[in-house]
This record gives C-alpha cells, sequence and structure tokens, in this order.
C-alpha cells in the first residue's frame, strides 16, 4: 500500500513545470495540489529558480472545495442536453 513511504523525485525544469502545472488544477486531488503548491514554492523561493516558478503561468492557487463537483455537474449537464 505504500502509506508515507519517502522517496525521491529527480527532474528537469520541463517536468516540473508539466507536472505542477497539470496537478495544481482545481480538479486534481487535495494532496496533490497541495505537494504541487509546496513544489512551487520550493523552486522560486528554496532553490533560486525564480524565473522558472515565473514561468510557471498555469499554477492555480484557487481556493476550491468539492474539486470535482463543478466539473461533473458540467458533464452532467451535457449528458441531459445530448440525451434530449
Amino acid at each position: 500500500m505504500a502509506f508515507r513511504i519517502r522517496f525521491v523525485m529527480q527532474m528537469n525544469a520541463r517536468e516540473a513545470m508539466h507536472l505542477i502545472e497539470l496537478r495544481s488544477s482545481p480538479q486534481g486531488h487535495p494532496a496533490y495540489r497541495r505537494i504541487a503548491h509546496e513544489m512551487h514554492r520550493l523552486i522560486g523561493e528554496h532553490a533560486g529558480h525564480s524565473a522558472i516558478a515565473g514561468a510557471m503561468r498555469y499554477v492555480d492557487y484557487s481556493d476550491v472545495d468539492l474539486e470535482r463537483l463543478d466539473a461533473e455537474r458540467r458533464t452532467e449537464a451535457k449528458r441531459r442536453t445530448l440525451g434530449s
């Protein structure tokens, strides 16, 4: 089950940008979002790569409740309009 097992990830700037921008979206799992936000912050502040962190334009720090609920509601509305 790998619960609370530490591991190390090594990635280049492009891989980090892709992972952080994708996993920080409102539809992302709250745990993934929290980690993506922390990675973005650490790249900019702790690692000293503020230019790389600044290039990540699609990192979403918005506060969302019930992350996937809005997306599921839109999908259901589309199904209703196509079905009728």
